[in-house]
Protein backbone atom coordinates (compact mmCIF):
# COMPACT_ATOMS: atom_id res chain seq x y z
CA UNK A 1 0.00 0.00 0.00
CA UNK A 2 1.42 3.37 -1.18
CA UNK A 3 1.14 5.99 1.27
CA UNK A 4 -0.12 9.36 0.19
CA UNK A 5 1.63 12.75 2.16
CA UNK A 6 -0.03 15.40 3.72
CA UNK A 7 1.67 17.75 0.98
CA UNK A 8 -0.24 15.93 -1.55
CA UNK A 9 -3.20 16.23 0.15
CA UNK A 10 -3.31 19.62 1.13
CA UNK A 11 -2.26 20.67 -2.11
CA UNK A 12 -5.52 18.48 -3.76
CA UNK A 13 -7.59 20.22 -1.14
CA UNK A 14 -6.95 23.72 -2.29
CA UNK A 15 -7.24 23.00 -5.93
CA UNK A 16 -10.64 21.80 -5.46
CA UNK A 17 -11.33 25.44 -3.20
CA UNK A 18 -9.74 26.72 -6.29
CA UNK A 19 -12.25 25.26 -8.43
CA UNK A 20 -14.98 25.83 -6.68
CA UNK A 21 -14.41 29.55 -6.61
CA UNK A 22 -13.55 30.09 -10.29
CA UNK A 23 -17.14 28.15 -10.74
CA UNK A 24 -19.01 31.30 -9.13
CA UNK A 25 -16.97 33.41 -11.59
CA UNK A 26 -17.73 31.52 -14.59
CA UNK A 27 -21.43 31.72 -14.32
CA UNK A 28 -21.29 35.34 -15.24
CA UNK A 29 -21.43 35.80 -19.08
CA UNK A 30 -19.05 38.32 -20.85
CA UNK A 31 -20.71 40.02 -24.03
CA UNK A 32 -17.06 40.49 -25.80
CA UNK A 33 -18.37 39.39 -29.56
CA UNK A 34 -22.00 38.69 -30.91
CA UNK A 35 -21.30 34.68 -31.37
CA UNK A 36 -21.70 33.73 -27.53
CA UNK A 37 -24.70 31.37 -26.97
CA UNK A 38 -26.42 31.27 -23.72
CA UNK A 39 -25.75 28.13 -21.32
CA UNK A 40 -29.27 29.03 -19.46
CA UNK A 41 -27.37 28.88 -15.87
CA UNK A 42 -28.07 32.49 -15.32
CA UNK A 43 -31.36 33.08 -16.52
CA UNK A 44 -35.03 32.17 -13.98
CA UNK A 45 -38.25 32.21 -15.32
CA UNK A 46 -41.57 31.94 -13.15
CA UNK A 47 -45.05 32.24 -14.24
CA UNK A 48 -47.45 30.43 -16.00
CA UNK A 49 -49.59 31.01 -18.72
CA UNK A 50 -52.11 28.19 -20.57
CA UNK A 51 -50.62 27.91 -24.02
CA UNK A 52 -47.59 30.17 -23.84
CA UNK A 53 -43.96 28.34 -23.44
CA UNK A 54 -40.29 30.26 -22.75
CA UNK A 55 -38.59 28.25 -25.15
CA UNK A 56 -34.86 29.92 -25.49
CA UNK A 57 -32.78 32.55 -24.71
CA UNK A 58 -29.66 33.24 -26.75
CA UNK A 59 -26.73 36.20 -26.22
CA UNK A 60 -26.08 37.30 -29.79
CA UNK A 61 -26.34 40.39 -32.33
CA UNK A 62 -29.57 42.30 -32.39
CA UNK A 63 -31.00 41.63 -35.84
CA UNK A 64 -30.97 44.04 -39.11
CA UNK A 65 -33.41 46.00 -39.14
CA UNK A 66 -33.77 46.09 -35.12
CA UNK A 67 -37.29 45.50 -34.01
CA UNK A 68 -39.06 47.96 -32.45
CA UNK A 69 -39.60 49.18 -29.27
CA UNK A 70 -42.18 47.84 -26.95
CA UNK A 71 -45.76 50.04 -26.19
CA UNK A 72 -47.93 48.28 -25.27
CA UNK A 73 -49.73 48.95 -21.71
CA UNK A 74 -52.04 47.26 -19.66
CA UNK A 75 -55.24 48.62 -21.12
CA UNK A 76 -53.78 48.51 -24.83
CA UNK A 77 -51.44 45.83 -25.26
CA UNK A 78 -49.56 44.86 -28.23
CA UNK A 79 -50.99 42.31 -30.58
CA UNK A 80 -49.49 39.00 -31.93
CA UNK A 81 -50.00 37.77 -34.56
CA UNK A 82 -49.48 33.98 -36.50
CA UNK A 83 -45.98 33.25 -37.39
CA UNK A 84 -42.62 35.61 -35.86
CA UNK A 85 -43.63 38.60 -33.90
CA UNK A 86 -40.34 40.66 -32.78
CA UNK A 87 -40.49 42.83 -30.29
CA UNK A 88 -37.66 45.19 -28.63
CA UNK A 89 -37.53 44.57 -24.52
CA UNK A 90 -35.73 47.59 -23.90
CA UNK A 91 -35.62 51.28 -24.78
CA UNK A 92 -34.56 50.72 -28.19
CA UNK A 93 -32.64 48.29 -30.31
CA UNK A 94 -29.88 48.99 -32.50
CA UNK A 95 -28.79 46.68 -35.39
CA UNK A 96 -25.68 44.57 -34.36
CA UNK A 97 -25.14 45.22 -30.41
CA UNK A 98 -24.83 42.89 -28.76
CA UNK A 99 -28.36 41.63 -27.31
CA UNK A 100 -30.52 38.88 -25.25
CA UNK A 101 -32.80 37.60 -27.11
CA UNK A 102 -35.67 35.97 -25.35
CA UNK A 103 -38.14 33.77 -26.95
CA UNK A 104 -41.75 32.32 -26.37
CA UNK A 105 -43.72 29.91 -28.29
CA UNK A 106 -47.26 30.53 -28.35
CA UNK A 107 -50.37 27.92 -29.65
CA UNK A 108 -54.06 28.80 -30.61
CA UNK A 109 -55.01 27.96 -26.84
CA UNK A 110 -53.41 31.18 -25.71
CA UNK A 111 -56.29 34.08 -25.25
CA UNK A 112 -56.36 37.29 -23.98
CA UNK A 113 -53.30 39.42 -22.79
CA UNK A 114 -50.47 38.46 -21.15
CA UNK A 115 -47.61 40.58 -19.01
CA UNK A 116 -44.23 39.55 -19.50
CA UNK A 117 -41.39 41.19 -17.38
CA UNK A 118 -38.03 41.04 -18.30
CA UNK A 119 -35.21 42.04 -15.77
CA UNK A 120 -31.75 42.00 -16.92
CA UNK A 121 -28.47 42.27 -14.15
CA UNK A 122 -25.65 43.40 -16.56
CA UNK A 123 -22.29 45.41 -15.24
CA UNK A 124 -23.96 47.72 -18.25
CA UNK A 125 -27.28 47.89 -19.95
CA UNK A 126 -29.43 46.33 -17.93
CA UNK A 127 -32.65 47.18 -16.16
CA UNK A 128 -36.53 45.81 -16.26
CA UNK A 129 -39.05 45.85 -18.85
CA UNK A 130 -42.56 45.14 -18.85
CA UNK A 131 -44.38 43.90 -21.98
CA UNK A 132 -48.42 43.29 -22.70
CA UNK A 133 -49.52 41.34 -24.88
CA UNK A 134 -52.65 39.89 -26.39
CA UNK A 135 -53.51 37.58 -29.47
CA UNK A 136 -55.32 39.75 -32.77
CA UNK A 137 -58.42 38.30 -33.81
CA UNK A 138 -58.77 34.98 -33.14
CA UNK A 139 -56.45 32.49 -31.83
CA UNK A 140 -53.07 31.67 -33.76
CA UNK A 141 -49.94 30.32 -33.10
CA UNK A 142 -46.66 31.54 -33.13
CA UNK A 143 -43.33 33.35 -31.34
CA UNK A 144 -42.67 36.34 -29.48
CA UNK A 145 -38.96 37.09 -29.97
CA UNK A 146 -37.74 39.62 -27.40
CA UNK A 147 -34.82 41.37 -27.44
CA UNK A 148 -32.93 43.28 -25.02
CA UNK A 149 -29.65 45.76 -26.29
CA UNK A 150 -27.12 45.63 -23.98
CA UNK A 151 -25.27 47.93 -26.12
CA UNK A 152 -21.96 47.96 -27.99
CA UNK A 153 -19.66 47.92 -24.86
CA UNK A 154 -18.28 44.86 -23.21
CA UNK A 155 -20.50 43.89 -20.50
CA UNK A 156 -20.91 41.06 -17.74
CA UNK A 157 -23.91 39.53 -17.86
CA UNK A 158 -25.37 38.17 -14.33
CA UNK A 159 -28.93 37.28 -14.68
CA UNK A 160 -31.94 37.42 -17.03
CA UNK A 161 -35.15 36.64 -14.94
CA UNK A 162 -39.01 36.14 -16.70
CA UNK A 163 -42.34 36.07 -15.83
CA UNK A 164 -45.07 35.72 -17.62
CA UNK A 165 -49.17 35.76 -15.96
CA UNK A 166 -52.57 36.58 -17.30
CA UNK A 167 -53.32 40.12 -17.89
CA UNK A 168 -56.61 41.86 -17.70
CA UNK A 169 -58.26 45.83 -17.29
CA UNK A 170 -55.78 48.45 -17.36
CA UNK A 171 -52.98 47.16 -15.55
CA UNK A 172 -51.85 43.66 -14.42
CA UNK A 173 -51.70 42.73 -10.66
Amino acid sequence: MRRISGKVIYGATAVGIFALIGGFAIASISLTSSTQNASGNYVSSSGGVTGVTYTSTVLGATTNPAPSASTGTGGAPQAVVAGANAFCASASCTAGDFAQVVTYTFTVSMTGSIMITIQVTASAGGGTSTLYLKQAGSAVAGTIVLTWDVGTATSTLTAVTLGVQQCSGATCP
